[in-house]
Formats: structure tokens, sequence, C-alpha cells
């Protein structure tokens, strides 16, 4: 046992020896020690003794470690150990000896691309946590720290919130949050999911670039209602090859943002992939303008001066014996704290190394030069983007910034005369309900869907999927008033409850069994107190199951079986019996769309249709070196392939017949249901959530699609035009590659003249003697009018041509 002294106090953590005191904040404190066991260097967080007898900061304590326990990521912090001895709850976590992106911004401006990979990073950590339920919900510098290596983490969960999950631990009338990275909906007090985080992500990015945030006030009031009302800032012109990004980021409404963290790391990597120079140039998701030699020179010569007058400000206020930033603006910042009393440490300023930062300009000078010069004409390689996104290495720091700082609050009372001064009418709603299950429920769900009817008084859990927040409405807990949160503590004189067993029986049995509103890990038939509980039941690859029951009476048997499922965006391969894998797919959500153009006789009438289920479709043109593994397995005709070249281009001259024969192999391969997918459930990959009549927009088409005329294609020529790699173009927003050009594609439908005799579930049009079938898509032999979404033409079915390929669809159950 080690015992460090600390004023007039002394702290002693039974299996732990402490080295020193890191950083300090209202609710905890934070240590460097080393957990003996494993000899391992941890971050000792220690909560104030004195918040104890406060449930709603004991319980956000013991939530952090709870959520981070269940969230295994390289980019979020990792938790050892949880305890408490005497008074005292603690937390051992990964320690890191980086610092954090506030003590970055505290010396200054950050690297553009550093800070591009930051917010890659955490990106990815925000999609994993979003992915398992939780919203972060107070992300911002101070809780973005850095491993040794350079690598971004993610960390202070005391806050996170489960979506679709009730919870006390926001009273009434409050916001938790920082006020200069809250999204509106967070400043208003409404429901929020990840994208509210996405949000505060693009606060911070906008920070680590201009050393600012984009909304400054002197009240915290104030600076909720700029980010409901206040247009979205612009960068510096050095900047301006970011603004798409940042205005995707802090769009206003949710709807109108990068939906998922896997969205923004696209878009970075995008960006990045720019920045390094790649063969084609690129026009980004973020803008309507490419990313060309001339706009890159622009950009480094903005950057180049912006540095140049940053240097210069440096050196006058070094010259002058001022400090540089003395007032910075992150040192302003007004937060309205429950907990009082906030000890903050300023970080230590180191001085610039001048003479590396010289020949990074000069080469960075150079570099653009001969780029706007020869830019076009390199023989660029794909290293230089991997050289680009690689992490920029920080200098060791003997201490880290504390992991968790206290949470401002903003009493909705003062912001709502405020929002409908502003034109906003959304009324703050009531708090949600507690995580602790009541010992006796005033409300029962259903009695059906609590018990089984059957002898065996087994109850069956619903296997429908956990819903998004906006489409899943969960059974409140009862109400329980706030005035009565000390009847928990159940004098010693009453009688102990009886505790009823939990028995939860589940198919595949490897699956994960989870009590989401208790901090106790569920064990098979463990002994919980009459009350309702949120069983959620997981396994990767399956539907997750997700539903309240009731502990009453009686002890209860659970039978849940998963069934397959996946998440859109998935990629999978199924092996294949004679050995390898089939080709890649990507698994596409269910939804909505219009099939058709109105501007074309043939692409007329648009209708609506719905897909009901999702499915899962191959990530780009099946390729010569996956057919002909078909043909030497079944000893079918070995296609030819124009002289173009076989390996990783599109299979070109099979019929409609040997495109569906090699589907019906493929499942006999695989034990899936493979086959071509029907024109609808083409035509709704491609689209990939677009009403335009291409996915990227009404972006240019270069660096898109191989088409004759208007993709500005590599592989066509004035004589010549011959199919590209699979992959080499970008993929549309669903993951698919060359849905517009490269080899038309074959589907199942017959074709008709026109949709009015289309199916609106999404299925296949079949007529009697059938012989013309749909191709859809344009080749590279088409003008970019050809090639987009809705084109369609009918072909033979056993015709065989040289701009015509296929693509398959896996049926997911």
């Amino acid at each position: 046992m080690e015992v460090v002294s600390s004023g007039t106090t002394s702290l002693e953590i039974p299996g732990y020896r402490i080295l020193k005191k890191i950083n300090q904040g209202g609710m905890s404190t934070v240590y460097l020690a080393v957990q003996r066991s494993v000899g391992r260097q941890v971050a000792l967080k220690v909560m104030s003794p004195v918040l104890n007898a406060d449930p709603i900061f004991s319980e956000r304590f013991q939530r952090e470690a709870n959520i981070v326990g269940q969230l295994s990521h390289p980019n979020i912090v990792a938790i050892h150990d949880i305890g408490r001895y005497r008074s005292l709850n603690y937390i051992a976590m990964d320690y890191m000896p980086g610092g954090s992106v506030s003590d970055r911004l505290a010396k200054g401006i950050m690297d553009p691309i550093e800070a591009l990979n930051v917010a890659r990073q955490i990106a990815l950590a925000l999609d994993h946590a979003h992915g398992k339920g939780y919203v972060h919900r107070d992300l911002k510098p101070e809780n973005i720290l850095f491993r040794e290596d350079g690598s971004a983490v993610l960390t202070d969960f005391g806050v996170a919130r489960a979506v679709a999950r009730t919870t006390r631990m926001t009273n009434t009338g409050m916001v938790v949050g920082t006020p200069h990275y809250m999204s509106p909906e967070q400043a208003r007090g409404a429901a929020i999911d990840g994208r509210a985080d996405l949000y505060s992500l693009g606060v911070v990015f906008f920070e680590m670039v201009t050393s600012a945030v984009p909304y400054q006030a002197d009240e915290a009031v104030a600076i909720a209602i700029k980010h409901l009302t206040d247009p979205i800032p612009r960068l510096p012109a050095r900047h301006s090859l970011f603004q798409g990004l940042v205005e995707r980021l802090l769009a206003k409404d949710p709807a109108d943002r990068f939906q998922r963290g896997l969205d923004v790391v696209e878009a970075i990597d995008q960006l990045l992939a720019a920045l390094a120079g790649k063969p084609t140039t690129q026009a980004t998701q973020l803008n309507n303008t490419a990313v060309g030699p001339s706009s890159l020179m622009r950009a480094l010569l903005m950057t180049l001066w912006g540095t140049l007058v940053d240097k210069i400000a440096a050196l006058w206020a070094r010259v002058r014996d001022k400090p540089l930033d003395r007032h910075h603006p992150r040192a302003e910042q007004d937060t309205i704290m429950r907990i009082q009393q906030v000890i903050q440490q300023a970080p230590q300023r180191k001085r610039r190394q001048w003479f590396a930062g010289t020949l990074a300009i000069a080469a960075l000078a150079a570099s653009g030069l001969l780029y706007g010069i020869w830019g076009d004409h390199l023989p660029w390689r794909a290293e230089g983007a991997a050289a680009i996104n690689s992490a920029v290495p920080v200098a060791d720091r003997a201490a880290a910034p504390e992991i968790s700082a206290d949470q401002p609050v903003i009493r909705s009372a003062q912001i709502t005369p405020l929002l409908q001064r502003a034109g906003t009418s959304e009324a703050v709603p009531e708090s949600m309900e507690g995580l602790r299950p009541p010992m006796r429920p005033a409300t029962q769900l259903p009695e059906k869907a609590e018990r089984a009817t059957g002898p065996e008084a087994t109850t069956a859990v619903s296997e429908q999927p956990a819903a998004a927040p906006d489409e899943q409405k969960v059974q409140p807990e009862p109400e329980v008033s706030t005035a009565k949160t000390t009847e928990s503590r159940i004098p010693a004189t009453e009688p102990v409850l009886e505790q009823l067993r939990l028995r939860i029986n589940t198919q595949p049995e490897q699956a994960l069994v989870r009590i989401m509103n208790i901090v106790p890990r569920y064990r098979y038939g463990m002994a919980l107190p009459p009350g309702r509980y949120d069983v959620e039941v997981s396994r990767p690859g399956y539907k997750t199951v997700r539903r309240w029951v009731s502990l009453e009476e009686d002890d209860l048997t659970l039978q849940v079986k998963l069934e397959r499922g996946y998440r859109p965006g998935t990629t999978l391969r199924s092996p294949l019996a004679g050995g390898g894998n089939g080709p890649e797919m990507v698994v596409v959500r269910a939804g909505t769309f219009r099939i058709g153009n109105s501007r074309q006789p043939f692409t007329s009438p648009v209708q609506r249709i719905e897909i009901a289920k999702p499915f899962a479709i191959s990530a780009h043109e099946i390729t010569f070196d996956e057919y002909d593994r078909f043909a030497d397995a079944t000893g079918a005709a070995l296609p030819g392939d124009s002289g173009w070249g076989r390996g990783d281009r599109p299979v070109i001259n099979v019929s409609w017949e040997d495109a569906r024969a090699y589907a019906r192999w493929l499942s006999r391969e695989t034990g899936k249901r493979y086959r071509l997918p029907s024109e609808a459930e083409w035509e709704y990959a491609a689209r990939a959530g677009s009403s335009t009549p291409f996915w990227w927009g009404n972006q240019k088409a270069r660096g898109k699609a191989n088409c004759r005329r208007g993709c500005a294609s590599d592989f066509v020529g004035f004589f010549k035009a011959t199919s590209a790699p699979v992959g080499h173009y970008l993929p549309n927003s669903f993951g698919l590659h060359d849905t517009a050009g490269n080899v038309a594609e074959w589907v199942q439908d017959c074709y008709l003249g026109d949709h009015s005799g289309a199916r609106r579930d999404g299925g296949p049009v079949r007529i009697n003697n059938c012989d013309l079938r749909v191709v859809k898509g344009g080749s590279m032999q088409d003008p970019l009018t050809n090639v987009s979404s809705a084109y369609r033409k009918g072909l033979q079915q056993k015709s065989l041509s040289t701009d015509v390929g296929f693509r398959v669809l896996m049926e997911i159950n």
C-alpha cells in the first residue's frame, strides 16, 4: 500500500504505487501511479471524497468506467480497474504522456495535416461509441489526449448517455456540456444522437486550425444562441480547402451533417489524398470545386503566407517582450458549473524551433511550386497518401492533463426566452427516467409481452433490433420524485426484499448478454431485486435484441434467438467450399427512393419504390479473376478480354445467362443466396441516397467515372476506350465503385419501354417469353449523359458485349 501526501492529507490506494499528482479538478484528482500487479503505469483518477454523498456525481463516476469498459477501440481510453477504498472511488486507466489538444492549442495553431489526422482518429472513436449506443455529449480539446506515439485518444465519458435509454443524471431544465462545443440541439435541451458529437468535433477542428472557437460571447447563454442562429464562420483564406468539411460538421440541422463518424473519415481521407497528390484530379464530397493543381497551389501559397505572418507576429511580440496570445480565447471561455470550485493549471510554453520551421516552410514552398508546374505529369504513387496520413509525433510530457473536467450546466429557463426571440419554438423536454430499477415498479409491460402463456412460464424476448432514437419509443421507467433521491438507502430495520433469479438462454450460445441499467455484469442465473431491467443480447453478425423485462414475483427465464444481421456499410466475403472467398460485398440498408428520370421517355414515369429489406451487393463489378475461378470449377467457357488485360478488370463478353450461372454457382459454394440485382435494387444502391442524376450530385465528373465524353477519363482516347481496373474511381456514399460508366451491368428485369410496369416493392419485372433484359449504368463507350443512375437499355439475354459485365446481390435473412 502506498501513501502519498497531498497538502494536509494523504492518499492510499491498495495495489498502486502513486508517483505524483498529474492534475486536479473540482470533481476528481488524477495521479500517475504504477499498478503493482502488472507493473504498468496508469492514470489513477480519484473522485473527491466530498462528492461521494451526492448520488448524481457518484453515478456519473461509475458510469464512466461502465461505459468505457464496454468500448474497446484504439482511439478510446482503456479502463484497467475500478474500485473503492474507504471513502474513495477510483478508476485506473491508460496513461497518456503526450498531453491534450488543449495543451497543443496553448502553444498556437496546429498544423492542418495534424488537425485532420486528429479529427480522423476521433471520428473513428465516435463511430465506434455511437455504434454501441453511446453519445459522448462533452467532446472538447481537454478530452482528446495523445499517446506517446502521437495517436489521439478520446476520454471522459462521465456524462455520456445511452441513446434511447433513460437516465436521471441530468436534472430537469439542465443542459450538460461545454457551451463553446455544444450542438444547437444540445443547447436547446432537445433529444440528441451521435450527430451532436460530430458537431462538437467540427468546433474542435475549427479551433485546431484557427486557434479560436467559431462562436464567442461573454455569457454561456449568448454562446448557445450563437450556435443556434449565427451562420457558420469562414475559415481564413489559407485554410479554404477545409471549408466544406467545416460546413458539413457545423450544419445547424443534424440531417445536413455527416450522419456517422465513418462519413467524416471518408471526407478527411479525400482531403488527405488531394493534398498528397493523387494521379486524377478529384472533387471531394464537401464542395463543388475540383481539387486541381491550381487550387492546391493557391492553398499552399496561402498557408505559406499565413505561417509567415504568424512567425512575424510572434517575433514582434517577443522583441517587445510581450507574451503571444496573452488573452487566448480558450482562457476566456465562460462555463456554468455545478461544482463551484475548479482548479486550473496553465500549461507551460516552450520556445519554437525556428530553424526547423524555416526549413519546413522552404520545403513546402518548393514542393508547391513543382506541383503547380509539373503536377499533372508526375508518376504518383499511393505511398504519398500514406506518408501524409501518418500521425505527427509529439514531444513527451511529464504530466498529462486531467482526464475529466467538471461539466458546465446551462439552465434551460435561461435559454428559453432568448430562443423564442430568436425564432425557436422547440420546448425543452422533461428529464428522462433513471437507470436504476425501482424495487417495485408502478407500471408494468403488457402481460402477453412479459410472460409466456405456456406451462413453463418462460418469456421470449422480441427479436427486433434496437432502433435509432427517433425510431424507437423506449418504455420509460416509473416516475420517481427527485425529492426522494435518498429513499434507496434502506434503513437497517427494514426487511431485505426477496432476490429473484434471471436466466437468459441465447441462440447462438456465444452471444453477449448485458443488463444496461445496472452496474454489475450479467451472470447466468444472477439474483436481482424485483424491478424492470433493460436487457440487451448481441453478437457480431447478428441483429441486436433489446427490450425491458420485469422481475415481479417469480424467477424469470428468457429464450432469445438472434437473427443474422449486418450494419449498413459492412463489407464481407463468403468463404467458398472449394477454397478462397467470394467477391467483396457491401451491406446496403433498406429504404425508399424514386426510380427513373422524367426527362427521358424510357426512364419515365418516376415511381416511388420501397426496398423493405437490407441486402449486400458487390462493391464493384465481378472481375476476370473472380469469374475465371467459376469457369475453372464448372468448365464454362473463358470470356475474352479484348486485349485489355484480365486480373482485376471487370469481366466482359458474358451473357445474362452466364451472369446468372455465376450467381447460382456462388450460392452453391457459399450456402448463401446470390443472384443478379433487380433494376430497382441496382438503382437504389447506385444512387446511394442522392436524388440527382449522378451520385456525386452537381460536382464535376472528373475522377469519378470512366466514360467516353464528359468524364476526362484516363482510359478513353480519341480512337479507343478500355475498361478501368475495378475500384480505380471513388466509391459512392454506400461504398460501391463504378456504378456509373466503366462497364454496363446486367440486372434481373425484363426490359419494357418505360417504368409504367415497375413493381413498388423493388422486385424484378417479369413477363412471359422474356428475351430482352435490362442493362444499367452505361459504359466507357457512352457519353456522360448515358452513365446516370437512371439510364437503362435493353439487350438480348444471350448477347455478348465488350462493354457489358455484371455485379451480384446476396440476400440477407
